[in-house]
């Protein structure tokens, strides 16, 4: 017989599930009042995002492993730091987190309950807000109630409708690499993603931006920045050496100085160190102080479910690259390694995505595919109808179709070679989230 604990842990797990999914799960990405609707519900909460200092992030590719290594260093220097990002692999509540801990499903009704007791006074519905909207917003609430000293907010989609552009000036605006993406939505080309995403950048806000950044998306955000009025953070850029690259992770050099490792495998994260660093830069600049040897302990510690997890005991990859820039990484890193054996790949993909391209990359350095649907009922592109695309353009490729997701992983183990050809689980955040089942990442 079950414990009052335990049966007020079920209720409260059974009405969390329920919320969730009473939610509006889509994004309305082209509908230009949703911003000023989320606006409008922080200014009924009291402002909570004039309450943080938030490091608002956005970009194509990196945003996640950015914060995820900005997280691991303000922890290891003693600094607590609130983290909303999206989308998420094993529980909707990883999308908010203070120090690595996903907010509970009691803290999260409550703000749910205290945000529709406001919808009531103000004449409006429980649905006012989508799915995106509510962790949002609930994730400023629970922040503030939690006295962070800094969070690490990661927008969702694009910049100009994306909910998280509802806050005001965060303490710093933060743009990884910008490349070509959800073309149907952002924009036709490099120039009108990056215009969407610029959006984001408002008057006294710092704005930092990617090294190595595309010189048209650069010109973008430079003139978004001095037209409104915020400040572009000069910085120069650092000498970041790659002395040794393993599915474990990479140890570098930084101008000059040996002995950093950093715990997420990929040379492509360096990319995305390189921004951490004028972050860091930034912070000092404003009177924040950070230790090396702190610093060096956090980067050896950086977690990030999803992210060229490897896992050593049964030699599997799992990565959520889910597009052209992702998937390059990927195979960068994969050649880098110099494998003995190809590799075996699950795979799956959503249809609005430039899947043809990321096969036409990643499918020469693989022994054999097997084809995955993703978590995703309305965008994923069926196991089927993947690997029909495949054999079209790949006859002599080795195809299987897993009809049970998370059953994949257990069939890739039986058709490898040896356990020392490596498993890679990639394509998108949804068939990592559809192999997750069984609890393998």
């Amino acid at each position: 017989m079950a414990k009052p604990e335990e049966k007020r842990d079920m209720r409260l797990a059974t009405r969390y599930r329920n919320v969730i999914k009473s939610f509006d799960n889509k994004w309305h990405i082209l509908d230009d009042t949703r911003v000023p609707i989320v606006r409008e519900v922080l200014d009924w909460l009291e402002n909570p995002d004039q309450k943080l200092k938030i490091i608002h992030i956005a970009g194509t590719n990196g945003k996640s492993s950015t914060g995820a290594m900005m997280g691991a260093v303000l922890q290891a220097n003693g600094y607590d730091y609130g983290r909303f990002s999206s989308p998420y692999i094993k529980s909707s509540r990883e999308q908010i987190c203070i120090n690595d801990n996903m907010i509970s499903e009691k803290d999260f009704l409550t703000y749910y309950d205290r945000i529709v007791a406001i919808f009531k006074t103000h004449g409006v519905s429980a649905n006012h807000l989508t799915y995106f909207e509510y962790f949002t917003v609930i994730s400023l609430c629970y922040f503030v109630d939690q006295h962070v000293d800094f969070v690490l907010f990661e927008a969702g989609l694009g910049g100009l409708r994306d909910a998280t552009n509802a806050i005001n000036a965060p303490l710093l605006t933060v743009f990884t690499k910008i490349s070509i993406d959800h073309q149907n939505i952002l924009g036709r080309n490099l120039l009108e993603i990056s215009e969407n995403k610029a959006a984001i950048i408002k008057p006294g806000t710092w704005v930092i931006d990617y090294a190595g950044q595309d010189l048209t998306a650069r010109q973008v955000l430079k003139n978004k920045t001095l037209a409104v009025g915020a400040k572009w953070f000069e910085y120069q850029q650092d000498q970041i050496t790659i002395a040794n690259t393993t599915p474990a992770g990479l140890d570098l050099i930084i101008n000059g100085t040996p002995g950093y490792f950093l715990s997420m495998s990929g040379a492509f994260q360096v990319h995305n160190f390189s921004i951490v660093l004028q972050i860091k830069a930034a912070l000092e600049a404003l009177g924040y102080h950070f230790e090396v040897e702190k610093t060096r302990q956090g980067l050896a510690n950086v977690k990030l479910l999803g992210r060229m997890n490897y896992h050593k005991d049964v030699n599997i990859l799992f990565d959520a690259a889910h597009n052209v820039d992702g998937i390059n990484g990927l195979v960068s890193a994969l050649n880098a390694w110099h494998l003995k054996i190809k590799p075996t790949l699950i795979l799956g993909v959503l249809k609005d995505k430039d899947y043809h391209e990321m096969l036409d990359i990643i499918v020469p350095s693989v022994q054999r595919i097997i084809t995955v649907t993703p978590n995703n009922k309305t965008r994923a592109l069926s196991a089927e109808e993947l690997a029909a695309e495949i054999l079209v353009s790949y006859p002599n490729v080795d195809v299987e179709i897993a009809s049970d997701a998370s059953a994949a992983i257990s069939l890739a183990m039986r058709v490898r070679e040896s356990s020392q050809a490596l498993i890679v689980v990639t394509g998108s955040f949804y068939t990592l989230n559809a192999i997750q089942k069984d609890n393998r990442i």
